[in-house]
């Protein structure tokens, strides 16, 4: 009989042989729970014959590859803003562990050792120039060491971590066909390297008063957007037309476009409604969607008037040429994240911390802390009052 009622364990159970193989287990129905009868267990043994008869067809858990993990991983990515990021991430780890290895013969030593080959790894230099493609095939040849000898940061490692941990994920809720085994036996717990904690770093008013009369319209206009609205550097360069709520006061970002993954509305004040108003004006006048674009400049009259205005991918190059004359003028200099960081600072300081969290879209206070350090009344009022000190109002004296 294949087909018996287990009466220590209360359960029916299914016990056969087929090509020399014993297929032995507790009859479950679709959503897990043992059967109740006996037509509903012969009936999980036909099911189960079925698929052991599949077996030689079927891939098995255990072979599972990370080539195999990774591909089935892609498939979530597509179409996501972090698809060209996941893809180079997902050749580096194909690079160190090898397509064909099983995900279970990679144990916590091979990840140790991942990640310091990545940390040690030299900063690369794009070389190819803006008319060759990233993704060409044979782009790679185009990726140069950092003639400066920089190996890369711990928090750049720390951005492939995620993929890495998705893959064990993957893997452990992957089960074998015939024996409802888990591929791995366990997620390995991976750690981020540590960061530094580096706070934001306001950029002063009279530097983005002077940083505005450089750069390029479309890039201090993206400048301004950001003052207005405190958008993340990928979020103002995405802007379209359809983004900007006028009934509602606002800007609307679906959750895919933001970096906590929640639909999102900011609300702007009537002079930042109106600058929407005017670059939204502008955009329709260029016949694009985009509110920030940028025309190719050419000698010809006539080339010049039919060069498309097309969407701003980074303005890397602009913003570090207006740097390095503001750090001839200031001595220092600041990141495009320091002007979001003005605009969190500026609410902090005018309305306090809570709403400066709700409009910088932080999950997190301490997240907001960090920015706003410098807008803190308390800590501002006691390094007052520590100048205040008799010793410090009384004359000079010493040596000279």
């Amino acid at each position: 009989m294949t087909v018996f009622f287990d009466k220590v364990r209360g359960r029916w159970r299914y016990d056969f042989q087929l090509a020399g193989v014993r297929h032995a287990r507790e009859c479950l129905d679709a959503a897990g729970e043992p059967v109740t009868g006996r037509r509903a267990a012969v009936a999980v043994e036909a099911e189960a014959k079925r698929v052991a008869g599949m077996a030689p067809k079927l891939p098995r858990a255990n072979d599972m590859t990370v080539a195999e993990v990774i591909n089935k991983l892609a498939e979530t990515w597509l179409g996501t803003p972090e698809w060209a990021n996941k893809q180079r991430q997902a050749r580096e780890i194909l690079a160190y562990f090898k397509p064909e290895t099983a995900m279970r013969d990679v144990d916590g030593a091979m990840i140790q050792d991942f990640v310091s080959a990545a940390v040690n790894q030299p900063v690369m230099i794009w070389t190819g120039g803006s008319k060759k493609k990233r993704t060409a095939p044979d782009a790679a040849k185009y990726w140069k060491p950092d003639p400066k000898g920089r190996k890369r940061s711990y928090s750049t490692v720390n951005r492939t971590l995620p993929l890495l941990r998705s893959m064990f994920v993957r893997a452990y809720n992957t089960r074998d066909p015939i024996t409802r085994g888990r591929a791995i036996d366990e997620i390995p717990i991976i750690k981020d390297l540590p960061e530094p904690k580096r706070r934001a770093r306001p950029v002063p008013d009279d530097v983005l008063s002077d940083v505005l009369g450089t750069l390029p319209a479309h890039v201090a206009d993206a400048v301004l957007a950001t003052l207005y609205f405190g958008f993340r550097r990928t979020e103002v360069f995405s802007l379209q037309i359809a983004h900007v709520d006028f009934q509602s006061g606002g800007i609307r970002l679906d959750h895919g476009e933001v970096k906590n993954d929640e639909d999102t509305f900011m609300p702007g004040g009537r002079d930042a409604m109106q600058f929407l108003a005017r670059m939204v004006d502008q955009a329709r006048e260029r016949r694009t969607t985009y509110l920030f674009t940028w025309q190719r400049t050419y000698k010809d009259p006539k080339r010049q008037a039919a060069a498309p205005w097309t969407a701003i991918k980074s303005p890397k190059r602009a913003w570090g040429t207006a740097m390095k004359r503001v750090e001839k003028a200031f001595g220092k200099r600041w990141r495009w994240h320091d002007i979001r960081a003005a605009f969190i600072t500026q609410i902090a300081i005018t309305s306090g911390g809570v709403v400066a969290q709700k409009l910088a879209r932080h999950a997190d206070f301490d997240t907001t802390q960090g920015y706003i350090a410098v807008a803190d009344d308390v800590a501002r009022a006691a390094a007052e009052r520590a100048s205040e000190r008799p010793a410090l109002g009384g004359p000079r004296r010493g040596k000279t």
